[in-house]
């Protein structure tokens, strides 16, 4: 299945990408997801989503819905969004 990753700041800058579309098996979960971004972007990446004091900054979305640690091992459908990194900040 096929899932579309947009990222921001920080995410954006270790990936060198604004979003992909990334090939997952079905059944996969947003944590499936996290291990396939490490493994295909490597530490940078690996310290931004499981650093703790880093990851508690880090946003992610599925489907426009905001998750939280618990929500890592929910699956995500073919054609599903999801958005990390960095809220915006500012006024």
């Amino acid at each position: 299945m096929r899932v579309k990753v947009s990222y921001l700041s920080i995410l954006r800058d270790a990936t060198g990408v604004k979003e992909e579309e990334i090939q997952l098996e079905e059944g996969s979960t947003v944590e499936d997801l996290i291990g396939c971004l490490i493994e295909k972007y490597g530490e940078k990446v690996r310290r931004l989503l499981t650093d703790s004091e880093i990851e508690q900054g880090i946003m992610i979305t599925l489907d426009g819905v905001l998750l939280s640690k618990a929500d890592m091992k929910n699956p995500i459908s073919d054609g599903s969004e999801v958005l990390i990194g960095l809220p915006p900040f500012g006024g």
